[in-house]
């Protein structure tokens, strides 16, 4: 009987010693490999080449007439390639459904207004960390659009804004209500690890504060549905929006629309057919968590293709933070310009400009002038330049997207 327990007590040992044990008693050499979590081997995913610095500079115009004009001067359109009507558009929490959104935007066009096609694109916005995992949404794997997966839609025009490190103040990990830390370190990790900077927020869900740290931190503006905090927004009741609200900013809160109903009963489509039936308002941001399945990305599409029929070229599809710094820039870019001869010379100077956070550097002039143009020529080569003769349109581009 003693020896029966014995027996026993060993067996039962045996069971506690490999319920405990991580790995098995075996000899090393027969160990299986651990595999770290998938997440872990990813990499940060950053814009090739060298990182450009911030133009400050000047960039010198010349417009070169047929004959010597009477008059003739520069002027900024509100809407960067002169278009009347805008559509600001954000995927919240880095939804990683934003890939087959740009599957449309990426094939639908608008043009320049001197005949080049510029697809439609908008802005993700993400957090920093899963605030029940911990797990680094840029590496979250089939979960949410990793850092791998976003570099090509920046290379699209797509903007990354911040939505805060992690989206709550309660959870398993959180920052509580500490808002300037939120901002700050996803700003920081999106940096480090897509080498981008940020400028532009999305409000999580109601939360008071995150527009002041914000604006604090220097960033240009941010949308919410209904928290401003001190600012006073563009759209006061509904994000039904006039160009002639936005006056010069350092810092601008819109109210957007929203919609996670994507089918003929969405917010999405109330707001796109009011855009055009008549000129009541400019412009709307709307957000989104997403195109759940494959109803809703059809919706999406059919959604995008009315709106380019409608349109006309009549409107920019953009992120919020483009449709910003191109209304900053031209309402703080200081223009100078001289008649000798038949040329018109235009000097912009971008160094007077607030923000110095800037990814777009565009901007669009119409030129007045009594006589046809003949030419019309840049001095920095790291702007682009297109014009039209029949309207007197003229575009110069440049975009960064690597700090």
């Amino acid at each position: 009987m003693k020896k029966l327990i014995a027996l026993n007590l060993v067996a039962l040992c045996s069971v506690f010693i490999f319920s405990c044990t991580k790995a098995p008693l075996s000899p090393k050499k027969d160990n299986p490999k651990e595999e770290s979590p998938k997440e872990e081997q990813n990499k940060p995913s950053l814009p090739d080449g060298p990182v450009i610095p911030d133009f400050t500079g000047k960039v010198e115009i010349k417009v070169v007439f047929n004959d010597k004009p009477s008059t003739a001067t520069a002027g900024f359109p509100q809407l960067k390639y002169n278009k009347s009507k805008a559509i600001l558009m954000e995927f919240d929490d880095a939804a990683l459904t934003v890939i087959k959104a740009y599957d449309k935007l990426s094939n639908t066009f608008y043009t320049d207004g001197c005949g080049n096609n510029k697809n439609y694109s908008l802005g993700l916005a993400v957090n920093g960390k899963n605030q029940y995992s911990d797990k680094e949404i840029g590496f979250y794997t089939n979960y949410a659009a990793t850092y791998a997966q976003r570099l090509p839609l920046v290379l699209k025009g797509m903007d990354i804004m911040n939505h805060s490190f992690y989206h709550d103040e309660k959870g398993n990990f959180n920052n509580g209500k500490d808002r300037e830390k939120n901002i700050k370190d996803l700003d920081a990790m999106i940096l480090s690890n897509q080498g981008y900077k940020m400028n532009t927020l999305v409000v999580p869900t109601n939360l008071v504060g995150f527009h002041t740290s914000s604006s604090e931190f220097g960033y240009l503006g941010g949308a919410s549905q209904g928290t401003f905090d001190k600012f006073e927004q563009i759209g006061k009741y509904t994000p039904k929006l006039k160009l002639s609200d936005i006056k010069p900013f350092e810092y601008l809160a819109i109210r957007r629309g929203f919609s996670d109903d994507w089918s003929e009963d969405g917010s999405h489509w109330e707001l796109s057919n009011a855009l055009f039936a008549d000129n009541s308002f400019d412009f709307f941001e709307i957000g989104t968590h997403g195109l759940k399945d494959d109803d809703a990305i059809k919706n999406f599409n059919e959604w995008i293709d009315d709106i380019a029929l409608k349109a006309k070229d009549n409107l920019i599809f953009c992120s919020l933070r483009e449709f910003l710094e191109y209304t900053h820039i031209k309402d703080h870019v200081t223009k100078t310009q001289v008649i000798e001869g038949n040329t018109l010379t235009i000097t912009l100077d971008y160094s007077t400009i607030p923000n110095k956070n800037i990814s777009w550097y565009d901007l669009s002039l119409l030129i007045n002038s009594d006589k046809a143009i003949s030419s019309v020529s840049v001095n920095n080569t790291d702007f682009s330049l297109t014009y039209n003769k029949d309207t007197k349109l003229i575009n110069i581009g440049k975009r960064k997207i690597k700090w």
